[in-house]
């Protein structure tokens, strides 16, 4: 049997307004407005998939509206959505306002839904979940499905990836750090993880420690257009980001996620890795959709050799 990866969590339809010109606040702006699925979960379970990896995806979606379109795509992309709950509720939405440049000005997101993602759901899949090769789960579901996913994981030595998704979430998250294998917070959620400001180079290494010492496995603080600083037990170091224009930045976070764990499945170093997981996030940056349909592999791995690190 080949390596496998079970991700859990959000699948949702994001709506994607993006501006013409400078965003203005209180005010009609002149635009595009976008529909297609979405979600952090999703997102990178797709990605995965694109690289090659087989990948099944347990996520909940409502049982009308948009549900279809986000089940059928996230199919067609080659992920095992079999395990996919259908639930009397309104499936997850993500708005995002995107300026000119590509870059996320504001979102708003109802993912109530991630409430049906229980401990219940997740003990009628423990036949897939155990037999993984790397589980991954967004912080969008409940605290009490998490700590049960870090149990599992714990128990058959599976290795595990926890997307904060949100300053809110990554703050909760530091109280069980030391069940996951990695995580991957932007500056804002670092700041909630640590909470104090971060400003500096020494702040992003000083907080980068601390969740090693609270028992994290590996750190990807991801900072934008500068990279990505990497902490674990064995190393730690700066990965510069890869020079191009962004069309859309939605996505780009999923994609470094979903290309770090295939590295990592390859038998990759984790910097090497990392490197992999930049090469996606800079093929998403210029897409207009979350998920590139251009990503491969072979795409991917022909991009890092412009990481000079």
């Amino acid at each position: 049997m080949g390596k496998q990866v079970v991700v859990v969590g959000a699948a949702n339809l994001d709506i994607k307004g993006r501006s013409r010109i400078k965003t203005f606040s209180k005010t009609k702006n002149p635009g595009t407005v976008e529909f297609s699925p979405g979600g952090v979960g999703r997102n990178v379970a797709e990605n995965l998939a694109r690289l090659g990896v087989s990948t099944t995806l347990l996520s909940a979606v409502g049982n009308k509206g948009f549900a279809e379109m986000i089940e059928n795509a996230t199919r067609e992309a080659g992920v095992d959505v079999s395990r996919l709950l259908r639930c009397d509720h309104t499936s997850g939405v993500f708005l995002a306002v995107v300026n000119s440049r590509g870059e996320l000005d504001a979102s708003i997101s109802d993912m109530s839904v991630m409430s049906y993602i229980t401990p219940e759901y997740i003990s009628e899949n423990l036949d897939v979940i155990e037999k993984a090769s790397y589980l991954m789960t967004d912080a969008d579901i409940p605290d009490e499905t998490l700590i049960y996913l870090l149990s599992i994981a714990k128990k058959n030595y599976i290795p595990i990836c926890v997307e904060p998704v949100s300053p809110s979430r990554a703050q909760a998250l530091t109280g069980y750090l030391d069940g996951v294998t990695l995580t991957t917070p932007n500056k804002e959620e670092l700041e909630a993880m640590v909470n104090r400001p971060i400003i500096s180079e020494s702040d992003i290494k000083e907080a980068g420690n601390e969740l090693i010492k609270l028992g994290l496995k590996n750190a990807i603080i991801t900072l934008g257009s500068e990279g990505a600083y990497c902490v674990s037990k064995t190393f730690s170091g700066f990965i510069p980001s890869i020079r191009t224009m962004t069309v859309n930045s939605v996505g780009a976070g999923d994609a470094l996620v979903a290309g770090t764990i295939a590295g990592i499945l390859d038998g990759s170093s984790f910097k090497e890795s990392v490197k992999l997981g930049i090469a996606c996030a800079t093929i998403t940056l210029m897409d207009e959709k979350a998920v590139s349909e251009s990503l491969t592999r072979e795409k991917a791995l022909e991009l890092t050799k412009k990481i000079s690190c």
